[in-house]
């Protein structure tokens, strides 16, 4: 009587476990690097405000109530650092939109204006 080639019951738990790693591996790549996030806009400081979406930001000011340093500061998603545009002097009663544009590699979490004399 002639045997059939079936795999042997450890070679086939062998390729059952190395699937499994496989696909743990691959998900834990994905949630290594996050999806970009949706936009939003931070809380208004003297009439300024900084606006983000996917994986930038960019700040506004309209009739500054304050004159002043400002800065745009973006917090980064996933193993990426967060950024900050320089110091920009804006005067009182200034108007001037998408000053400090950032970029982040992967995401971008929110943004946020700083305001110093």
């Amino acid at each position: 009587m002639a045997k059939t080639a079936t795999p042997v019951d450890g070679a086939r738990s062998t390729i059952v476990r190395l699937g499994f790693v496989a696909s743990f591996a691959a998900a834990a790549l994905v949630g290594f690097a996050p999806l970009a996030s949706a936009g939003g806009q931070s809380a208004n400081l003297n009439n300024c405000y900084s606006t983000w979406g996917s994986t930038g930001t960019s700040a506004h000011c309209y009739n500054t109530s304050d004159a002043g340093y400002y800065q745009n500061e973006a917090y980064c998603g996933g193993v990426d650092y967060d950024r900050a545009s320089g110091w920009t002097y804006i005067s009182k009663g200034s108007t001037i939109s998408n000053w400090g544009q950032l970029n982040c590699t992967w995401s971008i979490r929110y943004s946020d204006v700083w305001f110093k004399y």
